[in-house]
């Protein structure tokens, strides 16, 4: 059975679901998820977790995401792309990169966003997008997302193109929507590239037609092992009786050097890998009351 990732270069006008579901075809797995939705409008990076990776989400989906986004000015829609209803449309004067610049510094950092009708997004147990599309419009609670980076690339006529870092829950659609407010002629999320997400990059990714004509021995080749797909985690190799100890979900010590960290923290993840390479568990470094390191499985894998 495969276990681990594999990340699709995501076309235009398809589904993440069904995406996820033609990857379990074509790799013959019955369990699998992306890490992170891509509205069918966009493309690019897509990982998707298979098999036993499918336990590895919640720590892979903590790391930041990478975009290139264009955004059109003097058009809004009701989904806040260009896939949505056109709601209004508003002469474009010349916008300078001045301009552009002091709205962009409001979204940059730790900010509160609203996340838009058209999102999955619950409110009283119901999506959000299916509120939407009974014509119902709901107060919306603000989140606090976060944007590491968020530079303006160039200025064409009434296209911002723009390249994004963020973490989780933020939404670029939203984003193209405020800034088009700001400037006061509305706007609305032309295009959209995930060049990274989850420390995973276009470099590593196949296009989905691509894997499906591909020899099945030759589709499994594209699957990341779960060891390797925990990019910067801490590693402890384990064999033997260390190895069924972890498995048993016993702690273990450690040191520094042996992680090869110099200043290792409380709560640092660490992945315990066997003589084969393979993920035995993925655990969480404590320090003792002697003062002295441990580290605690949180998730362990069968790997017999």
């Amino acid at each position: 059975m495969l276990n681990g990732v594999i990340v699709i270069n995501k076309r235009e006008n398809i589904t993440s679901t069904r995406v996820v579901e033609r990857v379990k075809r074509a790799l013959k797995v019955k369990k699998a998820g992306h890490l992170g939705t891509l509205d069918p409008m966009a493309k690019g990076v897509l990982p998707i977790c298979v098999g036993k990776a499918t336990k590895l989400a919640p720590f892979l989906m903590e790391h930041e995401k990478e975009y290139l986004a264009t955004v059109k000015l003097g058009i809004s829609t009701d989904t806040y792309d260009r896939e949505g209803e056109v709601l209004k449309e508003t002469p474009v004067k010349e916008v300078s990169k001045e301009e552009v610049e002091r709205i962009l510094e409001r979204f940059r950092g730790e900010i509160e966003q609203i996340p838009p009708m058209y999102s999955a997004q619950r409110h009283q147990g119901e999506r959000l997008y299916k509120l939407a599309r009974k014509g119902e419009v709901v107060e919306r609670a603000p989140k606090r997302v976060v944007v590491h980076r968020l530079d303006l690339l160039k200025i064409e006529g009434d296209l911002l193109y723009l390249s994004i870092c963020c973490g989780k829950g933020f939404y670029l659609r939203t984003l193209a929507h405020d800034i088009g407010e700001l400037l006061g002629v509305g706007g609305t999320l032309w295009d959209l590239v995930r060049t990274a997400a989850c420390r995973f990059t276009l470099d590593e990714a196949i296009e989905l037609e691509e894997l499906r004509a591909l020899p099945f021995e030759e589709r499994a080749k594209w699957v990341i092992p779960m060891a390797d797909a925990l990019k910067g985690v801490a590693q402890i190799s384990v064999a033997g009786r260390l190895k069924w100890w972890v498995s048993s979900g016993n702690p273990i010590a450690t040191s520094p050097a042996e992680l090869g960290v110099e200043n290792p923290a409380e709560g640092d993840l660490v992945k315990l890998v066997d003589e084969e390479g393979r993920l035995v568990a993925l655990g969480e470094l404590f320090l003792s009351p002697q003062n002295r390191w441990f580290c605690k499985p949180k998730r362990v894998f069968n790997t017999r």
